[in-house]
Protein backbone atom coordinates (compact mmCIF):
# COMPACT_ATOMS: atom_id res chain seq x y z
CA UNK A 1 0.00 0.00 0.00
CA UNK A 2 3.11 2.66 0.92
CA UNK A 3 4.50 2.00 -2.47
CA UNK A 4 1.25 2.56 -4.06
CA UNK A 5 1.10 6.25 -2.14
CA UNK A 6 4.49 7.00 -2.82
CA UNK A 7 4.58 5.85 -6.70
CA UNK A 8 1.43 8.29 -7.03
CA UNK A 9 1.21 12.22 -7.72
CA UNK A 10 -0.19 13.18 -5.18
CA UNK A 11 1.92 13.18 -2.66
CA UNK A 12 4.47 15.66 -5.06
CA UNK A 13 1.28 18.17 -6.10
CA UNK A 14 1.23 19.03 -2.23
CA UNK A 15 2.87 22.93 -2.13
CA UNK A 16 3.50 22.76 1.06
CA UNK A 17 1.38 26.44 1.53
CA UNK A 18 0.19 24.75 5.25
CA UNK A 19 -3.20 25.68 4.08
CA UNK A 20 -4.47 22.62 5.21
CA UNK A 21 -2.31 21.80 8.38
CA UNK A 22 -3.76 25.52 9.59
CA UNK A 23 -7.64 24.22 8.64
CA UNK A 24 -7.77 20.94 10.23
CA UNK A 25 -10.17 20.53 12.42
CA UNK A 26 -8.68 17.60 14.09
CA UNK A 27 -5.11 19.42 14.62
CA UNK A 28 -3.34 16.66 12.28
CA UNK A 29 -0.21 18.23 10.46
CA UNK A 30 -1.12 17.15 7.23
CA UNK A 31 1.90 18.88 5.49
CA UNK A 32 4.44 17.83 7.82
CA UNK A 33 3.30 14.29 6.83
CA UNK A 34 3.53 15.25 3.17
CA UNK A 35 7.07 16.05 3.74
CA UNK A 36 8.02 12.91 5.24
CA UNK A 37 5.82 10.92 2.31
CA UNK A 38 8.13 12.41 0.00
CA UNK A 39 10.89 12.26 2.20
CA UNK A 40 10.65 8.12 2.07
CA UNK A 41 9.43 8.12 -1.54
CA UNK A 42 13.07 9.38 -2.49
CA UNK A 43 14.85 7.36 -0.12
CA UNK A 44 13.04 4.20 -0.81
CA UNK A 45 13.24 4.60 -4.88
CA UNK A 46 9.42 4.52 -4.77
CA UNK A 47 8.68 7.36 -6.92
CA UNK A 48 7.55 7.57 -10.85
CA UNK A 49 9.73 6.80 -13.25
CA UNK A 50 10.80 10.30 -14.74
CA UNK A 51 8.90 12.17 -12.29
CA UNK A 52 10.11 15.78 -12.63
CA UNK A 53 9.02 16.92 -8.74
CA UNK A 54 10.95 13.57 -7.01
CA UNK A 55 14.25 14.75 -9.21
CA UNK A 56 14.13 18.22 -8.74
CA UNK A 57 13.92 17.44 -5.04
CA UNK A 58 16.69 15.58 -4.88
CA UNK A 59 18.72 17.76 -7.04
CA UNK A 60 17.69 20.70 -5.11
CA UNK A 61 19.15 18.75 -1.73
CA UNK A 62 21.98 17.83 -3.60
CA UNK A 63 23.33 21.24 -4.43
CA UNK A 64 22.35 22.70 -1.43
CA UNK A 65 24.89 20.05 0.61
CA UNK A 66 27.54 20.76 -2.38
CA UNK A 67 27.57 24.67 -2.37
CA UNK A 68 25.91 26.07 0.67
CA UNK A 69 22.70 27.48 -1.94
CA UNK A 70 20.79 26.63 -4.92
CA UNK A 71 22.14 27.44 -8.84
CA UNK A 72 19.08 27.41 -10.57
CA UNK A 73 21.07 26.87 -13.34
CA UNK A 74 22.88 23.89 -12.46
CA UNK A 75 19.22 22.96 -10.93
CA UNK A 76 17.21 22.84 -14.26
CA UNK A 77 19.77 21.15 -16.08
CA UNK A 78 20.44 18.39 -14.10
CA UNK A 79 16.41 18.08 -13.55
CA UNK A 80 15.80 18.34 -17.38
CA UNK A 81 18.45 15.88 -18.69
CA UNK A 82 17.15 13.17 -16.19
CA UNK A 83 14.00 13.54 -16.79
CA UNK A 84 12.88 15.10 -20.04
CA UNK A 85 16.35 15.16 -22.34
CA UNK A 86 14.57 16.80 -25.05
CA UNK A 87 12.93 19.15 -23.25
CA UNK A 88 15.89 20.64 -22.83
CA UNK A 89 16.80 21.00 -26.39
CA UNK A 90 13.53 22.57 -27.28
CA UNK A 91 14.16 25.16 -24.05
CA UNK A 92 17.95 26.10 -25.64
CA UNK A 93 16.84 28.96 -27.61
CA UNK A 94 15.32 30.72 -24.24
CA UNK A 95 18.50 29.44 -22.37
CA UNK A 96 20.40 31.55 -24.79
CA UNK A 97 18.31 34.50 -24.33
CA UNK A 98 18.79 34.54 -20.71
CA UNK A 99 22.53 33.85 -21.44
CA UNK A 100 22.74 36.87 -23.30
CA UNK A 101 20.73 39.14 -20.28
CA UNK A 102 23.29 38.13 -17.98
CA UNK A 103 20.13 35.88 -16.02
CA UNK A 104 21.80 32.29 -16.62
CA UNK A 105 24.54 32.05 -14.60
CA UNK A 106 27.15 28.95 -15.25
CA UNK A 107 29.44 28.29 -12.29
CA UNK A 108 27.99 28.16 -9.07
CA UNK A 109 29.26 29.47 -5.51
CA UNK A 110 29.63 28.08 -2.79
CA UNK A 111 29.05 30.40 0.09
CA UNK A 112 31.32 31.59 2.84
CA UNK A 113 30.89 29.19 5.89
CA UNK A 114 29.50 26.44 4.19
CA UNK A 115 31.13 23.80 7.14
CA UNK A 116 29.15 25.32 9.89
CA UNK A 117 25.93 25.13 7.64
CA UNK A 118 26.97 21.42 7.46
CA UNK A 119 27.12 21.46 10.99
CA UNK A 120 23.49 22.68 11.51
CA UNK A 121 21.91 20.86 8.83
CA UNK A 122 23.59 17.64 10.18
CA UNK A 123 22.26 18.79 14.02
CA UNK A 124 19.16 19.40 12.51
CA UNK A 125 18.63 15.87 10.51
CA UNK A 126 20.48 14.21 14.00
CA UNK A 127 17.77 15.86 16.22
CA UNK A 128 14.49 15.03 13.83
CA UNK A 129 16.16 11.75 13.55
CA UNK A 130 16.26 10.70 17.40
CA UNK A 131 13.03 12.69 18.18
CA UNK A 132 14.65 15.21 19.94
CA UNK A 133 12.49 18.54 20.42
CA UNK A 134 13.46 22.25 20.40
CA UNK A 135 12.43 21.81 24.38
CA UNK A 136 15.22 19.39 24.75
CA UNK A 137 12.62 16.54 25.61
CA UNK A 138 12.41 13.24 23.36
CA UNK A 139 8.83 12.43 22.92
CA UNK A 140 5.86 12.79 20.58
CA UNK A 141 4.95 15.77 22.88
CA UNK A 142 5.87 19.22 21.18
Amino acid sequence: MLDRVLKSNTVWLCSSCYYCTVRCPSGIKVTDIMYELKRLGVEFGLVQEGAIAPTMSKEFVNLVDKYGRVHETLLMIKVLLKTRPFAAVKMMPQGLKLFMRGRFPLLPHRIAGISEMKKCAGAMTDALVTGLHPGGTKGDEV
